[in-house]
């Protein structure tokens, strides 16, 4: 299969920007940087079984990040798998918001983990943070626990096994900032999903109902353990703004909009008064 050939199979199968992902995977299976690419022959034939069997596995559109097996998140490599979520470039905002939010030395929560991503971003960061990333599934949690290792933080992190929405820590535990990138997605917008998101753990994705209950069950329970001045930085979907709005204020938060790089409601930003 040439270039072309692959970057044809994939348009065909509906895939967008088929031409970059074309690239990406003839990198990866060829051993070839991007730049050693572009040099080869158009015609070059990659007659690379390997290539082959992912082209077409890609083609059935099955994730690009799971045939890679990591991705990029923050400028960081994660290593992706179908127990973790993939990171995605929105929730990079989440980083942002939290980096700004930490005080020198500060302690972070990063509660339904998956990969890691969002407490490993943060970490490299600011580089004094300590704290704890958690997640509900013990596959999942060994993830997160290696891309922390792969990334020198596991000496700063301790991931714990555990249901985001009950309590895990004694009182008086604090956080500075509590992160979180629950499952939000709701039932309705699961069966609208791109065919893609089929291969990733549904139960990162949706609470099978309105998106809410485990937002709703964060903020409950981890106000309790958010420090005097601390901020508490949720993702949720475009739609659930005031909905979030209204959980803050039941349970006396302030609540904040945060918006991603496409200008959409991503998430948002808690404080006890």
């Amino acid at each position: 299969m040439t270039l072309s050939d692959i970057a044809e199979m994939l348009t065909d199968a509906g895939i967008e920007g088929a031409v970059y992902e074309a690239q990406l995977l003839v990198c990866h299976f060829a051993g070839l940087s991007r730049a050693a690419l572009l040099a080869e022959r158009r015609d070059r034939d990659y007659d690379i079984p390997a290539l082959t069997e992912a082209v077409y596995k890609r083609a059935s559109r099955y994730p690009l990040q799971y045939i890679l097996g990591t991705w990029e998140f923050c400028g960081l490599p994660f290593a992706v798998s179908e127990a973790c979520l993939i990171p995605r470039p929105d929730t990079e905002v989440i980083v942002e918001q939290a980096v700004k939010a930490l005080p020198d030395g500060g302690k972070l929560l990063d509660l339904c983990t998956g990969s890691g991503c969002i407490a490993a971003a943060v970490l490299h960061m600011t580089r004094k943070t300590t704290g704890y990333a958690v997640d509900l599934y013990p596959e999942t949690a060994a993830a997160a626990e290696k891309n922390l290792a792969a990334l020198g933080l596991s000496a700063r992190c301790t991931v714990i096994t555990g249901d985001a929405m009950t309590d895990l820590f004694d009182d008086g535990i604090m956080f500075d900032v509590i992160t979180a990138n629950p499952p939000y997605v709701t039932a309705d917008e699961m069966r609208a999903l791109e065919p893609e998101l089929a291969h990733e753990p549904a139960h990162a994705l949706t609470d099978g109902g309105d998106g809410l209950s485990i937002l709703e069950a964060i903020v409950k329970v981890y106000k309790n353990h958010l420090a005097p001045g601390g901020t508490m930085l949720l993702e949720h979907g475009w739609q659930q703004g005031d909905a979030m709005e209204k959980i803050a204020e039941e349970n006396g938060m302030t609540y904040e909009k945060v918006f991603d790089y496409g200008g959409n409601i991503r998430g948002a930003k808690l404080r006890n008064p």
